[in-house]
């Protein structure tokens, strides 16, 4: 068996709360994946979590966490405004990345980030988030013919 992959997690929002440290840290997923890393811009807020869920490092900055010898791949959690910036950051750091839903905003720098993760030989992936579930495309298929009437409230969240 090889050692579990080490992750930093960029982002510290609801997003890494509810899908990334949740799951990461499940007792069944530890002899694949560790996570041992997490940063965020706003101050006490990776150190927060990473004091729950026991995380050895908690960084302010994305270069810092990328500069952390025992990460071999991240986790983007940050806003997806920011996926392309911290994608390619982690891809020229030499890191793996999984992208939590979409790699970017235009298709432009999906190709962009899947040419740099060549040139530097690592793995990236990209969740398909809720909206591609046949249940959530169901519901939108039946919003947009109108068979639901005209929507006046949603309650949507993590």
């Amino acid at each position: 068996m090889s050692d579990p992959l080490r992750f930093g997690v960029i982002g510290a929002g609801a997003i890494a709360i509810n899908a990334a440290l949740e799951h990461l840290s499940k007792e069944d997923v530890r002899d694949k994946a560790i996570i041992t890393a997490i940063c965020d811009p706003v101050p006490g807020r990776a150190k927060i979590l990473a004091e729950k869920y026991k995380v050895p490092a908690a960084y302010l900055t994305v270069e810092e966490l990328l500069a952390d010898p025992n990460v071999d791949a991240v986790t983007i959690c940050s806003p997806i405004g920011l996926h392309y910036q911290h994608g390619m950051a982690a891809i020229a750091a030499g890191k793996h990345v999984h992208f939590n839903k979409t790699k970017a905003t235009t298709l432009a720098e999906c190709n962009d980030l899947i040419e740099a993760a060549k040139k530097k030989n690592v793995k990236i992936v990209a969740s398909p988030g809720q909206m591609l579930r046949p249940f959530h495309r169901r519901q939108r298929r039946l919003v947009a013919s109108g068979a639901l009437g005209i929507p006046i409230w949603a309650s949507v969240g993590c």
